[in-house]
Parts: C-alpha cells; structure tokens; sequence
C-alpha cells in the first residue's frame, strides 16, 4: 500500500514524463505538466491503482511461489500498454 500511495506518484511515475519530455526535446516543465494533466484529467493514479492493487494481492494470496514473477511480468506488460496510452493521449477539446 505505501508504494502505490506514495512512491508510485512521486517517484515512479514522473520519470516516465520527463524522460519523455527530454527525448522530445520539451522542456522538463512541460513533462511534469503533461503528468499532472494525465493524473487530473486521465485519471492515470485511479488507473495505476486499479491494475497493481489487486494484483499484488492476487499475486501473493492466489499466484504459486514459483509463478509470481512471470504474473508479475504479465501484468507490468498490460501496465505498460495502459500507460503508454495514457501518456501519448491529446487533450480534450
């Protein structure tokens, strides 16, 4: 829980939009507005809850042992396609 509350939306999550930023050559302002817009108007948190809440406990209460990494694997996958989406979507009119 403290690492979706916490490290997700401050640590993890905005180095995907600066580095974005930088390869396009945006300014880094415009990275982290790019993720704020994302989180408010996108719901980018709501739908990172959505995926690695139940999955983490999907994955230590149900997922063998020895099959938590490859589900771990599969579900960072799908994660990456939702936040690629997310990320590379226009604003609204």
């Amino acid at each position: 829980a403290w690492s979706a509350v916490v490290t997700a939306p401050l640590l993890w999550l905005p180095p995907v939009y600066f580095v974005r930023a930088i390869l396009y050559g945006d300014p880094l302002k415009s990275g982290f507005r790019k993720y704020i817009d994302d989180i408010k108007l996108r719901g980018l948190l709501t739908k990172y809850w959505a995926i690695w809440w139940p999955a983490q406990i999907v994955n230590f209460s149900l997922v063998p042992a020895h099959l938590r990494i490859a589900f771990m694997a599969g579900v960072s996958f799908f994660w990456l396609i939702i936040l690629s989406c997310v990320s590379n979507s226009k604003k609204k009119s």
